[in-house]
C-alpha cells in the first residue's frame, strides 16, 4: 500500500506547531517520538511512496522556516532511524530537517540513484524528488535552503541532480561518488564540496579529479575539493563525516533564486499527463515550454525513452507505448512526474 508524502503533510504541519497547539489528529504514516540530549521534543516520520520507504526528521520548531537536507545513501544503505549520523551532526550546528529517501536495488550494481552516465533520472530519484517537492510545497521549510549530501552511489546522484537542476539547491556535498566528465557548466552554478580517497578501489579518484577541474575550467568559483591520501572507499566516506567545517559550510549557503523558482514550480504542479494507446501520443493539460525534457520509465522503473519536447503533445515510438509506467518532465523552471493514466 503506497502512502504519498502529501498524505502526511497534516502530520508535519501539526508537528512543527505542536508546542503552540498542543494536540493534533494524526493519520497515515507512523510517527516515532523521542527526546534529544537537551530535552527538546522532536519527531521522526516514516512512510512509503511507490512502495519505497522514506523518512523525515523534524527538530523542535524554532518559529522560523527550517532548512532541509536530502541525504542520499550508499549502496544497500538503510538510514531510516533517528540516530543516523547526519541527523545529529547537522542539528548540532542549527535546527535542520533531514529528508531520508531510499533507493531499493534494481540491478544489484550499486548505482540505483543513477548518475551522469544515464540517459534520464532513475525511478528512485524520481520518487525522491516527488516527495521532496511535496514536502517543500506543503510545509514551512525554507525554500532557499535545500541541500544535498550523497555518499558513494548517493554521491553519483548528487552530480546528476546538479547537472539537471542547476538553479535548485543551495549547496551540495558528494563523497566518494562517481561521475562522467560532463555537465560541469551546470554543476558550477551550485556550491559543491567534493571528497574522495586517493586509493579508492571502487570509485576511481581520477573521475572526481576530472570533474573538479572541469568545473573550474567552466568558471566555477564555488567548488571545493578534498582528497584523503592513502584512503580507500569506505574509510574516506567515514573520514568525511568528521571533516572540519563541512556541514557548517553546507548550511551557510543560500539560494537567492529559490523564491522565483518555486513560483514557477508551483504553477507547473497543476500539470496532468495522460497517454492514448490509440493515437500513440502523450498529451499534456497545458503547453510545455521549449527545452523541456521528457523521460519515460517502464514497469521496473528503468528509463526507456528520453526526448526534448514542447507544446501539448508528443508522439511516442510504437514499441514502447504499452510498457510505460512512469513519466517525468524536467525544465529549468519546474520538475514534475507521475504515473501514466490511460484514456
Amino acid at each position: 500500500m503506497f502512502v504519498s508524502v502529501r498524505n502526511i503533510l497534516c502530520q508535519i504541519s501539526c508537528i512543527i506547531s505542536l508546542m503552540s497547539i498542543g494536540f493534533c489528529q494524526i493519520h497515515g504514516a507512523p510517527i516515532v517520538n523521542f527526546t534529544n540530549s537537551s530535552g527538546d521534543s522532536v519527531r521522526f516520520i516514516t512512510w512509503t511512496y511507490n512502495e519505497t520507504p522514506m523518512a523525515l526528521y523534524i527538530p523542535k520548531s524554532t518559529g522560523k522556516p527550517l532548512p532541509i537536507v536530502m541525504y542520499m545513501h550508499y549502496c544497500t544503505g538503510d538510514p531510516l532511524y533517528p540516530e543516523f549520523w547526519i541527523i545529529p551532526a547537522l542539528n548540532e550546528i542549527e535546527p535542520c530537517a533531514v529528508f531520508l529517501p531510499t533507493a531499493p536495488p534494481l540491478d544489484n550494481n550499486c548505482a540505483d540513484w543513477g548518475g551522469t552516465y544515464d540517459a534520464g533520472l532513475r525511478s528512485a530519484m524520481v520518487n525522491a524528488l516527488h516527495e521532496l517537492d511535496s514536502l517543500i510545497a506543503g510545509t514551512e521549510f525554507d525554500k532557499s535552503r535545500q541541500y544535498l549530501y550523497g555518499e558513494s552511489m548517493g554521491g553519483e546522484g548528487v552530480y546528476r541532480l546538479l547537472m539537471d537542476f542547476p538553479a535548485r539547491f543551495a549547496g551540495a556535498v558528494s563523497v566518494v561518488g562517481y561521475t562522467k566528465d560532463k555537465g560541469a557548466e551546470n554543476m558550477a552554478k551550485t556550491p559543491l564540496w567534493i571528497i574522495h580517497g586517493s586509493e579508492d578501489a571502487l570509485s576511481p579518484v581520477e573521475n572526481d579529479r576530472a570533474i573538479y577541474q572541469s568545473i573550474l575550467n567552466a568558471g566555477g568559483t564555488m567548488v571545493k575539493y578534498t582528497e584523503y591520501p592513502g584512503l580507500d572507499h569506505v574509510p574516506a566516506m567515514e573520514q568525511a563525516r568528521s571533516e572540519p567545517g563541512l556541514l557548517t559550510w553546507l548550511l551557510s549557503k543560500q539560494r537567492t533564486t529559490a523564491v522565483s523558482y518555486y513560483k514557477n514550480h508551483k504553477q507547473s504542479r497543476s500539470l496532468h499527463c495522460t497517454i492514448s494507446y490509440k493515437t500513440g501520443k502523450l498529451q499534456f493539460s497545458e503547453s510545455l515550454p521549449p527545452g523541456t525534457t521528457l523521460t519515460l520509465f517502464d514497469l521496473n522503473g528503468k528509463a526507456i525513452y528520453t526526448t526534448m519536447t514542447s507544446g501539448k503533445a508528443v508522439s511516442l515510438p510504437v514499441n514502447i507505448s504499452s510498457r510505460i509506467s512512469l513519466w517525468q518532465l524536467s525544465h529549468s523552471t519546474f520538475h514534475k512526474n507521475g504515473k501514466i493514466t490511460p484514456e
